[in-house]
C-alpha cells in the first residue's frame, strides 16, 4: 500500500507565489519613451502674412522654438499652452496693425517667452500696434526682455503697446526687463490688465493717464522703482484709479478735461513731480469734469510729492462747477508754491466738498478760493486738520 505525503506550504510563501504568477500574467510591455525633440528654429526670412494664422504647439518639456530676429506678424500669431520660445540677442516680435497676438497659456501650462541669455534686456520683447480684439496675453511669462527699441521713438519694455492698441493681459508675469514691464505711453488704447505680476524690472509700468483704470489687482513690487509711472496727459471719460501695492508717480501732473470724471479709490497714493499739479479743468465747452477722491478713515488717499520737500508741487486745482467734486478722508502734503497759493485751489464758481482731510507741510494756504463779491460760497468744508501749515489756512480773494 502506497503512502501519500501531503506537503503543507507556509501562508507567506503561498502569497508570494500568487503575486509572482499574477504579475507574470498581467504585465504588459511599457510604451517606449519618445525622444525629446530639438527646438525648432523659426525661419526669419518669413513672416505671418495678413489673413494667415500661424499656430505654435507644445513640442517639448523644454525649449520648443527659437526666434533669432524681430519676427514680423501681419496676420494672427497664436501660441498654445505649454509652449516655450527662446529669443536670441536683440530679437523680438512685432505685431502690425493688421495682425494679432494670442498667448493662450493656462494656470497649469504657461506660455513662456525667454531670452537665450538669462540677463536683463537680452532681447527686445513684444511690440503690439494692433486694435484687434483677439490680442490676448493670458497665463504667460515674459522674461529677460526690454533690451532694445522697435522704433525711432525709443520705446522699450517687455510688452509695448503702441497707439490705438487693444490688449487683454491677464494672470501674466513680466520679469527681468531692463526697462519697463509694460509700456503704453500713447493714446487711444483699450486695455484690460488683471492680476498680473511685474517684478525685477527697472519699473513695472509706464502708462498714459487714461490707463491706470485698466489695472486691477496684481503685484508690482520688487523692481528697481516700485511705482506706476503716469505720463502727462489730458483725460476725458470715466476713470477709476484703484489702490495698488505700489504708488502712482506723476512727474508732470495730470489734467482732467470736459467729459472726464476721475475717481480715486481709498488707499491710493499719488506722488507728483516738481511744480506739477492735478488740474480739473472746465475748458471752453462740454460736460463739466469732476474729481471724486474719497478714502476712508482707515485707508486715506494720499496726495504728496516725489521728493519730500516743501513747495515741491503745486497741488490740486479745480475749475469746474460739477457738484460731484469731493475730497475726503485724504492727506495732502508738500503742496502750494509761487504758482499756486493753496494745496487746494478753486477758481470762480467751482463747487467742492472737502472733509476729513489732513493738510501737512503746506507753507501757504491749505485752501485758496477765488470768489466774486456777492457770489455764493460754493466751498463746503468739515473736519479739516492741519500740521505745519501757514498762518491762514483758508484764503479767499
Amino acid at each position: 500500500m502506497k503512502t501519500v505525503k501531503f506537503i503543507f506550504l507556509q501562508p507567506a510563501f503561498l502569497l508570494l507565489l500568487f503575486i509572482v504568477v499574477l504579475s507574470s500574467c498581467t504585465k504588459e510591455e511599457e510604451p517606449p519613451v519618445e525622444p525629446e525633440l530639438p527646438p525648432l528654429v523659426i525661419d526669419c526670412s518669413t513672416r505671418v502674412n495678413d489673413g494667415e494664422t500661424f499656430t505654435l504647439e507644445d513640442r517639448n518639456t523644454g525649449i520648443d522654438y527659437i526666434i533669432d530676429c524681430v519676427y514680423l506678424v501681419d496676420g494672427d500669431f497664436m501660441v498654445n499652452p505649454g509652449v516655450t520660445i527662446q529669443f536670441g540677442g536683440d530679437a523680438g516680435i512685432k505685431v502690425s496693425q493688421s495682425g494679432s497676438i494670442q498667448l493662450l497659456g493656462t494656470a497649469q501650462d504657461q506660455v513662456v517667452f525667454t531670452g537665450e541669455d538669462k540677463i536683463r534686456g537680452s532681447w527686445r520683447g513684444v511690440f503690439i500696434q494692433s486694435n484687434d480684439p483677439k490680442n490676448t496675453i493670458e497665463h504667460a511669462k515674459i522674461e529677460y526682455a526690454g533690451g532694445g527699441s522697435f522704433n525711432s521713438n525709443g520705446d522699450q519694455g517687455a510688452v509695448i503697446a503702441y497707439s490705438d492698441t487693444q490688449l487683454n493681459m491677464n494672470n501674466t508675469t513680466l520679469t527681468n526687463s531692463s526697462t519697463y514691464g509694460f509700456n503704453a505711453s500713447y493714446g487711444e488704447g483699450d486695455f484690460t490688465l488683471t492680476n498680473n505680476t511685474i517684478t525685477s524690472c527697472a519699473a513695472p509700468m509706464l502708462v498714459e493717464g487714461a490707463y491706470p483704470s485698466a489695472i486691477s489687482g496684481g503685484s508690482y513690487t520688487g523692481n528697481d522703482l516700485d511705482a506706476i509711472l503716469v505720463g502727462a496727459d489730458q483725460i476725458t471719460g470715466v476713470h477709476n484709479w484703484s489702490k495698488l501695492d505700489v504708488d502712482y508717480h506723476l512727474p508732470a501732473g495730470l489734467q482732467v478735461i470736459p467729459g472726464g470724471t476721475l475717481t480715486i479709490m481709498p488707499g491710493a497714493v499719488l506722488k507728483f513731480g516738481q511744480d506739477s499739479r492735478l488740474h480739473i479743468n472746465e475748458g471752453a465747452s462740454g460736460p463739466k469734469p469732476s474729481l471724486i477722491a474719497v478714502g476712508t478713515a482707515a485707508d486715506p488717499i494720499v496726495f504728496t510729492s516725489l521728493d519730500n520737500t516743501l513747495r515741491a508741487w503745486r497741488g490740486i486745482y479745480l475749475d469746474t462747477p460739477s457738484t460731484l467734486n469731493e475730497i475726503g478722508f485724504a492727506r495732502i502734503e508738500n503742496a502750494s508754491n509761487s504758482a499756486q497759493l493753496g494745496a487746494i485751489e478753486t477758481w470762480y464758481g467751482t463747487v467742492l466738498n472737502v472733509h476729513d482731510v489732513l493738510f501737512k507741510d503746506i507753507p501757504d494756504c491749505a485752501i485758496h478760493q477765488y470768489i466774486s463779491n456777492g457770489a455764493p460760497n460754493t466751498l463746503t468744508t468739515s473736519n479739516l486738520s492741519f500740521e505745519n501749515v501757514g498762518t491762514t489756512v483758508i484764503c479767499q480773494n
